[in-house]
């Protein structure tokens, strides 16, 4: 609540010393190019300043809402790293700081003026930043649902055949993560062959050998036959140059080459 008489010394502030506020905000911005725009954004948000004093700074109240809307606007409008950067973060940080000083200069800094002005920001800057670290938690979330799906896709690509395509990196939790649905897959459907596509891997070296190792051993440990696929050259080349062995799993450059393989070896199987 702003002090009785202080609602209106403020509101005149804002009106009359407009430019001396936004020249004060457009000293942090070092590139010419964007002042314009920027000058357009604190003369906006000096109008929604008036009207959340005029509701005598209520953090609850619908100029503060309307304000909010309108910083979180520019948040996305310049970026959330430009928006939160130290240099830029006048959003956030240093919008009172320039209204400050102009109270300074008419002796009415004093604590009962400045406190609910601080109050104010606080509030605006703590929404924005909480606001901040929802999405993020939920863009987080999302996303690692969704790789979750994506990145060990599986299907049966032939009779008693599955198909693991491994996406990405390859660390121990993922391995386990891997194995668990690759050994139910392989009980639910009573599957004797894995092919695993490994062309999606970022990264070859001896950690990620040695988990699929661990595939290989937990798919022999259930009686079925596993199969790497998806060798590239580079593969080739970094599999050589680390002296990595995959042991006796054979490895095929593409997937129906393996399977290829497999439909070979059942029908030799069957004349037996």
């Amino acid at each position: 609540m702003l002090p009785k008489g202080f609602k209106d010394k403020l509101l005149e502030i804002v009106k009359n010393d407009s430019d001396e506020l936004i020249g004060e905000w457009l000293k942090f911005f070092e590139d010419n190019d964007t002042k314009d725009e920027q000058y357009r954004y604190y003369e906006d948000f000096l109008g929604f300043f008036e009207e959340c004093i005029e509701e005598n700074l209520d953090p609850k109240s619908d100029s503060a809402k309307a304000m909010m809307h309108f910083l979180l606007k520019i948040k996305d409008l310049i970026g959330q790293e430009k928006f939160f950067n130290f240099n830029d973060s006048i959003y956030t940080c240093y919008l009172k700081f320039p209204t400050f000083n102009i109270l300074a200069k008419e002796n009415l800094f004093i604590p009962e003026n400045i406190m609910p002005i601080t109050a104010f920001f606080e509030a605006m800057t703590s929404k924005i930043i909480l606001d901040y670290i929802a999405k993020s938690r939920d863009y987080q979330e999302t996303s690692a649902k969704e790789l979750e799906v994506r990145e060990a896709p599986m299907s049966e690509i032939w009779d008693g055949t599955l198909m693991v395509s491994i996406v990405g990196t390859l660390d121990s939790q993922r391995v386990l993560d891997i194995i668990d649905k690759v050994l139910k897959k392989l009980e639910e459907n009573r599957l004797n062959h894995v092919v695993i596509d490994i062309s999606a891997i970022f990264d070859i070296n001896t950690e990620v050998a040695s988990q699929i190792m661990k595939l290989n051993r937990a798919i022999h440990f259930m009686g079925a036959k596993a199969y790497i696929t998806g060798i590239t050259s580079n593969i080739a080349k970094s599999l050589t140059h680390l002296d990595i062995s995959f042991g006796d799993i054979k490895t095929y450059q593409a997937t129906k080459l393996a399977v290829h393989e497999i439909i070979k070896n059942q029908k030799e199987n069957s004349f037996e």
